[in-house]
């Protein structure tokens, strides 16, 4: 199981990302800049060269050498160690519940459930169900790690070119393109058995009856299920980008040697 960290947003050295490499030229240093072009530059002169190093670029042998593998895997990397941040940090005791963006609220339907049952001065049980919801949410995020690094894992050359290439958030789209479904179909049943397990859904049970109870309102058919794995998703692809838009923003750091050997280059 990985170690759970719920400050990820704030930490400052940990993590070096080859995406760094994509960010506009605007906010990053000459020497970032001259190493995304060069970076993407290399990967296609290595693709056109089936996968060979490229020996363009005269004077800039150090990135334009770089194979077409070296890069996909810097960027495999970079995308793991983003991923596992992300996840760590939802996956963390109110990572979901705490969260101003990812906090997963109830469903519209059940809130003005909840108003009527107020009103009639039965059970009060929205703030409750709502917790363990998030709860719930909380309990899938290694679930959901494991599936965005296998998608990770089916990146290949011109996946990696796509995303050298494409706009600000080229691998939060990959990442959902390639995994959405199948994060969806497989954090579904996590998502009942966690809802079952913190409880949510036997309350949301208890709150159905006294609601049937009441004379001359409408069905509610609201899926917890459905709703929390919804939420769920938008709040990890959120993060998902906002991790993406900060490994932009900052090429200056980096952990392992793939990563060192990348950006050693533009030194």
């Amino acid at each position: 199981m990985r170690k759970r960290n719920s400050n990820f947003l704030f930490k400052t050295g940990a993590v070096a990302l080859v995406m760094g490499v994509m960010a506009a030229g605007a906010i990053l240093p000459a020497n970032a800049q001259s190493f995304f072009d060069k970076a993407k530059e290399a990967l296609g002169d290595a693709m056109n060269s089936s996968g060979s190093a490229s020996t363009s670029g005269g004077s800039g042998s150090g990135v334009s050498a770089l194979s077409s593998d070296t890069v996909e895997q810097g960027l495999k990397q970079a995308l793991d160690m983003g991923v596992e941040l992300v996840t760590d940090q939802l996956g963390a005791v109110d990572g979901f519940n705490a969260d101003p963006v990812a906090h997963i609220p109830l469903p519209d339907e059940v809130q003005t459930a909840q108003k009527l049952l107020s009103a009639a001065g039965l059970g009060s049980y929205a703030d409750e169900i709502e917790l363990r919801m998030n709860r719930a949410a909380e309990q899938t995020m290694e679930d959901a790690g494991d599936i965005l690094v296998n998608a990770v894992r089916q990146m290949t050359v011109a996946d990696a070119k796509g995303i050298l290439q494409g706009p600000d958030d080229a691998a939060t789209q990959y990442l959902r393109r390639v995994s959405g479904t199948d994060i969806e179909g497989r954090l579904r049943p996590v998502i009942t058995d966690a809802l079952s397990d913190t409880g949510a859904l036997s309350l949301y049970d208890q709150m159905l009856g006294q609601y049937d109870q009441l004379p001359f309102v409408p069905d509610l058919k609201a899926s917890l299920t459905d709703h929390a794995t919804a939420k769920a998703m938008d709040g990890l692809f959120h993060y998902i980008a906002v991790q993406e838009a900060d490994i932009r923003s900052d090429p200056t750091r980096w952990t392992t040697d793939i990563l060192k050997k990348v950006f050693s280059t533009v030194n």
